[in-house]
């Protein structure tokens, strides 16, 4: 498989508005393997991001197999911190079709 990114992105937890995501579901990237789900907060990988790190949406393709999606980039608008795949900086989260979960 190879070592996507740091860590993968594998869902969401959405807040209240429409684009307003508040925790996501990650798992660091091993290479060869991924780890176990952990759910943690937006700001916590949008400060990981500004250090350095690599974060990457991933796609289920059937029980096994992963998919990769796109890099995870944030930037702060108005004092509030978003997480994005694409570069627009408007308000409010996106990171393309993954799947909500609970948290």
């Amino acid at each position: 498989m190879g070592k996507w990114a740091d860590f993968v992105v594998s869902g969401i937890t959405k807040g209240p508005g429409l684009a307003n995501i508040t925790h996501v579901q990650i798992h660091e990237d091993y290479g060869t393997e991924f780890g176990k789900p952990q759910i943690v907060d937006k700001k916590t990988i949008a400060s990981q991001i500004k250090k350095g790190k690599k974060y990457l949406t991933i796609y289920k393709k059937n029980e096994t197999d992963w998919e990769p999606g796109e890099i995870i980039h944030t930037y702060v608008l108005n004092g509030e911190t978003h997480i994005r795949t694409d570069n627009n900086k408007v308000e409010g989260d996106s990171l393309g079709t993954l799947p909500e979960i609970e948290s």
